[in-house]
C-alpha cells in the first residue's frame, strides 16, 4: 500500500456549518465509498470499493481522497496523472468526483476540487481535464463555476 498522507486541507464552509476535511481514502471507508459510487451511477459493493482503494493506494499515478464533515464521509475525489505525448508537463484528470446528495451545495465539492488541483500542481501538472455525462447539467454548471471550459466530446467503447 502507498504512503498515506495526512489531512490535506480544511475546505471552506458556509457560515455556521461544519468544516470539510480532505484526507486520503482508506479501505475502512469502503462502505461509504461504495454508497457514493452508487449515487454516481456505478453500483459497487463495499468489498469492491475496498479492493479498488487498496489497488489505487499502490499506484503512484492515482490519488483518491474523501471529504469528511463531522466525521462522516460526504464526498469522494480522484486524480489521475499521466505522461502525455502532446505536452511537456504531466496530464492531470479528475478521475472521479461525487458528493453525497445531502451534502451538496455546502462547499464539499469545492473543497475536493481544491485538493485535487493542489495535488495536480504539486505533481507538475498545468492543465486539468475531466469527463461528465451529457445528462449531468448540475455538474456542468458546477465545473464551469470553477473555471472549467467545455472543450470537446468523450467517446467510450467497452473492450471485449
Amino acid at each position: 500500500m502507498g504512503t498515506q498522507k495526512d489531512v490535506r486541507r480544511a475546505g471552506r464552509s458556509p457560515a455556521g456549518s461544519s468544516s470539510v476535511e480532505i484526507r486520503e481514502a482508506q479501505p475502512r471507508d469502503a462502505a461509504s465509498v461504495a454508497a457514493l459510487l452508487g449515487e454516481l451511477g456505478y453500483p459497487s459493493s463495499p468489498d469492491q470499493a475496498a479492493e479498488r482503494i487498496e489497488r489505487i493506494a499502490a499506484d503512484p499515478s492515482t490519488w483518491v481522497v474523501v471529504a469528511e464533515v463531522d466525521g462522516e464521509i460526504a464526498g469522494l475525489g480522484a486524480l489521475h496523472v499521466q505522461n502525455l505525448v502532446e505536452r511537456d508537463e504531466p496530464g492531470c484528470e479528475v478521475a472521479g468526483l461525487v458528493v453525497g446528495e445531502r451534502f451538496r451545495r455546502k462547499g464539499v465539492g469545492e473543497a475536493l476540487m481544491e485538493a485535487l488541483e493542489a495535488e495536480a500542481l504539486q505533481r507538475g501538472g498545468r492543465w486539468m481535464v475531466l469527463n461528465t455525462a451529457h445528462r449531468r447539467s448540475d455538474a456542468h454548471a458546477f465545473y464551469e463555476a470553477l473555471g472549467y471550459e467545455h472543450t470537446g466530446r468523450r467517446y467510450a467503447k467497452e473492450l471485449r
